[in-house]
């Protein structure tokens, strides 16, 4: 049985200021857990369904975290309850710290930026893309979902733990830091740009992509070296973001 303060703290982490305060996220399911694991960043606590403890992936896994010397508390059906989770409890969670990252870690390759995504499945897919590609640096604007919001994390299947997430407090501002100190071309992906098949692209580039009902913000485009665009060959008005994401990544990975 779990302490009433272990489930009071799981549950607050679904709330975007207490993630904040206390520089925390909650990781779910077996694989996100491993991959928490196997990263540096520092695993708190994991939290176990008791009922599963003898499956050879929940064995192996409560190995792994004893060798790193991480802490563990089995649940029982009645914790399970008491629990808020993106969906039905996937038999172990865990409490792990936030990676920090300012804007001169993401100086040695390029970089994907989103202006204004909400949704946080679009978000997560963009992540789990970046990562299939190698594109491990990304630049949220203050307006964007929450990174370390469960349903992100959840959707990033483990890629959240491989990347360079830096969450801006002032984007035009960091574009332009970019732009002049390093000389890196801003490039906005748009409705009516060139064909993006034509890009000739070098290291020091940064790809905005905007919300699918806003688009990018005009004080970004205007300071853009360059906007492109997917042609597409039917009659669909417009990508999905995350799909849009994916086929620009495929392109300049």
């Amino acid at each position: 049985m779990l302490a009433k303060k272990i489930i009071q703290h799981i549950n607050q982490l679904q709330q975007k200021k207490i993630r904040i305060k206390d520089k925390e996220f909650l990781i779910e399911g077996i694989k996100g857990v491993n991959e928490a694991l196997d990263s540096n960043l520092e695993v708190i606590l994991i939290v176990i369904e008791g009922s599963r403890r003898d499956e050879k992936e929940f064995i192996d896994l409560i190995k792994k975290a004893e060798k790193k010397t991480v802490f563990i508390e089995f649940c029982g059906r009645k914790d399970i309850k008491d629990i808020k989770t993106t969906d039905t409890f996937p038999g172990v969670l865990a409490i792990v710290n936030q990676p920090e990252f300012n804007i001169h870690d993401l100086l040695d390759d390029k970089i994907i930026c989103l202006d204004g995504i909400k949704d946080p499945g679009n978000l997560g897919t963009i992540i789990r893309t970046a990562d299939w590609f190698g594109i491990k640096n990304i630049l949220l604007s203050e307006d964007c979902v929450d990174v370390f919001n469960p349903k992100v994390v959840r959707s990033t299947m483990g890629s959240i733990f491989r990347m360079k997430i830096m969450e801006s407090k002032n984007l035009i501002k960091d574009l332009l830091y970019l732009q002049k100190q390093y000389h890196y071309k801003i490039y906005c992906l748009t409705m009516n740009g060139k064909d993006l098949d034509t890009l000739k692209f070098k290291p020091e580039l940064i790809f905005v992509i905007g919300s699918e009902s806003q688009g990018i913000r005009p004080e970004i485009e205007k300071i853009s070296d360059d906007q492109y665009t997917i042609f597409g060959k039917g009659k669909a008005e417009s990508l999905n973001a995350a799909i849009a994401a994916g086929i620009l990544i495929s392109k300049i990975s």
